[in-house]
């Protein structure tokens, strides 16, 4: 008999916090002089023309991190990383209070847990550090000798990037799909809820909620998540655990 692995992946934006922490990194590295406003300005602007229905999500989402990534060019990474570190500092009082349940009830269904965002490495990796999760992938961009080319390396809030990320994260161990779970708030965690056995939308935005409705994904609000996640997790009885 193989132990086979329940991974359990959440979303991090709009899901464990209300807001968008790469938004609100980009705003503590303008304010430090730490980048150039102009491509700063391009990211708003284009999250903006796609809130008020002009910008397709896909454009929208390859536009703001190549503005992201000009935003970054020449800067050193280190720099990056430590007002990385202290803008978590602040914003996890931000943190839904479901979050601690959520994740101890997970860990004490056997899960592995795993972050994977949209929102840049530098920002995720604190949040994962937090709650003493060794698995965090978001958005890479470009790096050479220590500072940003300006580059995208890995758009992860990009539809389809996320079924991606997990598929190479998980590439070569005993892992048993129908058994894990995965959270999530907007159209981007679609193609990973296609490929888990256990997808729940959280407070889903439009097009994902519609899509939830179309497949039968099971949806939840803050108030009901915990109780919503159980719900789902109690079909995974050690019975039903493949050899």
């Amino acid at each position: 008999m193989s132990a086979h692995l329940d991974i359990a992946i959440l979303d991090v934006d709009g899901t464990l916090k209300p807001g968008a922490l790469g938004i609100e990194l980009l705003g503590a590295l303008l304010e430090a002089g730490v980048c150039d406003p102009k491509p700063v300005d391009a990211v708003l602007e284009v999250l903006s023309e796609h809130r008020g229905g002009q910008v397709e999500f896909s454009t929208m989402a390859a536009r703001a991190y190549s503005a992201y990534a000009r935003a970054l060019a020449g800067r050193e990474v280190s720099t990056v990383e430590q007002l990385a570190r202290e803008v978590w500092a602040e914003r996890r009082a931000e943190l839904f209070a479901f979050v601690p349940e959520l994740i101890s009830t997970l860990r004490a269904h056997g899960f592995e847990l795993m972050l994977i965002s949209g929102s840049p490495i530098e920002i995720v990796r604190p949040v994962a550090d937090e709650f003493e999760i060794a698995a965090a992938h978001g958005a890479v961009f470009g790096r050479e000798e220590g500072r940003y080319t300006g580059t995208v390396a890995l758009s992860s809030g990009v539809p389809g990037e996320k079924a991606k990320i997990f598929a190479a994260a998980t590439r070569g161990r005993e892992l048993c799909v129908e058994r894990c779970f995965a959270l999530g708030d907007s159209i981007t965690d679609a193609a990973l809820f296609e490929r888990v056995g256990l997808a729940l939308a959280f407070e889903p935005g439009p097009e994902l909620a519609a899509l939830a409705s179309e497949r039968g994904w099971a949806t939840a609000t803050r108030d009901d998540v915990v109780a919503r996640t159980r719900a789902l997790l109690s079909s995974l009885s050690p019975s039903n655990r493949p050899i």
